[in-house]
């Protein structure tokens, strides 16, 4: 009898423990996939857009290298940080951080259209770092880097997402 009772009770625990798990994973699984539709999005060609967006990397690369967290947190887009909890305290967890100055270079781009004046650009670039050390110079290969800015024209501002490059590696 009493083998029969805990039967039911590690049946029961199992069940609140699998719906526990599929109640986390809907709720609270941080670890969202980026969805692209592949429809919408085009290569960058305009070299002006390119820079800018390019400039607006550089400039979230700086704050990194300067480990600026009040900086950083401004630029992070905002429903990033919202769906990440991300305040200064785990900032860098979500943006890594950088051990060197490194600068940025832009390789490539994706522009995807989200309203009349909100743009989307998934980039592609490289951190690369040199050192000039008592008249030598070190370089170093440069390390692939995948971002996303994403741009509103209607006043002016951008905000930074970080970004695992699948776009770039299908």
């Amino acid at each position: 009898m009493n083998e029969e009772k805990n039967q039911k009770i590690l049946a029961i625990v199992l069940v609140i423990a699998v719906i526990g798990l599929g109640i986390y994973k809907l709720f609270f699984n941080n670890k969202r996939k980026i969805v692209i539709d592949t429809e919408t999005i085009s290569i960058v060609k305009d070299n002006s857009r390119f820079f800018t967006v390019s400039n607006c990397v550089t400039s979230y690369i700086g704050y990194l290298n300067a480990k600026d967290t009040d900086s950083l947190l401004i630029l992070l887009n905002s429903n990033y940080k919202k769906e990440n909890n991300i305040d200064a305290n785990n900032l860098y967890q979500y943006t890594g951080e950088l051990d060197e100055n490194y600068f940025f270079s832009a390789k490539k781009m994706y522009e995807q259209r989200l309203s009349k004046t909100m743009y989307k650009y998934y980039v592609y670039g490289t951190l690369e770092d040199t050192i000039i050390d008592e008249h030598v110079v070190f370089e170093y290969a440069p390390v692939d880097y995948y971002i996303i800015v994403i741009l509103d024209e209607s006043n002016t501002t951008y905000s930074i997402e970080p970004y695992d490059g699948e776009i770039f590696n299908k």
